[in-house]
């Protein structure tokens, strides 16, 4: 086999090759050493061969290990609290019970690498390569994931609270239940990311691309998400409240009984969208697209739709009693049974009703006629 090693170093000569290799100045080759359970604290081990190697139960807190080439090595609960592994290829690395708290993972290649559980809070991954990594239950709470590929990765039960992840990529992610409360997540990428049952409150999502992305049941409370591409989107009866979704993209998106009140919608693209139950009360749906959406039992009371485009959406039996609709229109719109009054429709352009399906009781309750 092209990757088994011939020969295997005794804990006695691999420290005495660390030693030589400081003293000549050069990489240390360690490729299937045996250091498990050694005391390595803040050794240079940088750009090192270190393949293979049992490095079990070894401490290397605060040691230097940029770059080296660590592809099967064994760190099974080895501390590597504050370690330098920047830029080191640690593919298929065995770090089950590892400690990795506050390392330095910069542009680490850590791909399809087991990390369910691991500590790596407070560390640098930023520009790390762990696409299809399994961090099941990882503690990664406060670290800097800045531009890192998880694409395909498994974070399910992950702690992420606090971390960094702009500009991240999370294509095709499992995050089922994971908790991302205040983690910026702008311009992150999480294309057909599964975030059902996940905690995004207070999130930065500003700019970020959740395309068909799952969040069913998610809690998005108080999250920032200006401009925010989520087209397609699974939000069935996600916690959007209190948030700010300004200018968001969320056509054709699926939010039925989505809970929604007093959050800014203000200019936000609901075309073809389905609010089947939504309660959308209290929000700012000001220049809104509302074209086509279906909002059939939803609950718009106290809304603000100043200016919104409800060509064609189907309003049968929305509440929308104390809610503004200065300047709205409803051209094509399906007004059946909407619960409303005349107070409500009277700031209406009578043209904004053209060829509306209403019945009659309705029309008359609300003051405008049957088209």
């Amino acid at each position: 086999m092209a990757d088994m090693l011939t020969s295997v170093l005794s804990r006695d000569q691999a420290l005495m090759e660390i030693l030589l290799a400081q003293r000549e100045e050069r990489v240390p080759m360690l490729d299937g050493a045996n250091l498990a359970r050694t005391d390595l604290r803040k050794t240079d081990l940088s750009g090192g061969n270190i393949r293979e190697a049992d490095l079990s139960e070894t401490n290397l807190s605060g040691a230097y290990m940029c770059g080296a080439y660590l592809r099967k090595a064994n760190l099974s609960r080895a501390n590597l609290s504050g370690t330098d592994l920047s830029k080191a290829v640690m593919v298929g690395v065995n770090l089950i019970g590892a400690n990795l708290r506050g390392a330095y993972l910069r542009g680490a290649d850590l791909r399809a690498t087991d990390l369910a559980g691991v500590n790596l809070s407070g560390a640098d991954l930023s520009r790390a390569d762990l696409s299809e990594t399994d961090l099941i239950g990882a503690d990664l709470s406060k670290s800097d994931l800045s531009e890192v590929d998880l694409s395909r990765a498994n974070l399910s039960g992950a702690n992420l609270a606090g971390a960094d992840l702009s500009r991240a990529n999370l294509s095709k992610a499992i995050l089922n239940g994971t908790d991302l409360s205040r983690t910026d997540l702008s311009g992150a990428k999480l294309v057909s990311a599964n975030l059902n049952h996940a905690n995004l409150s207070k999130a930065n999502l500003i700019g970020a691309n959740l395309n068909l992305a799952i969040l069913s049941n998610a809690n998005l409370s108080g999250v920032y998400a200006c401009r925010a591409f989520l087209r397609g989107a699974n939000l069935v009866e996600a916690n959007i409240s209190i948030a700010n979704l300004s200018g968001a993209y969320l056509s054709r998106a699926y939010l039925f009984r989505a809970f929604l009140s007093k959050t800014d919608l203000s200019k936000a693209d609901f075309s073809r969208a389905n609010l089947i139950g939504a309660d959308l009360s209290g929000c700012d749906l000001s220049k809104a697209n509302m074209s086509e959406a279906i909002l059939q039992d939803a609950n718009l009371s106290d809304a603000y739709l100043r200016a919104t485009d409800c060509t064609g959406a189907n309003l049968q039996s929305a509440r929308l009693t104390g809610a503004v609709l200065t300047n709205s229109v409803f051209i094509n719109a399906d007004l059946q049974n909407v619960q409303a009054s005349t107070a409500e429709f009277s700031d209406v352009d009578i043209n904004a009703f053209y060829n509306i399906l209403i019945d009659a009781y309705t029309a008359r309750k609300l003051g405008i006629f049957a088209g």
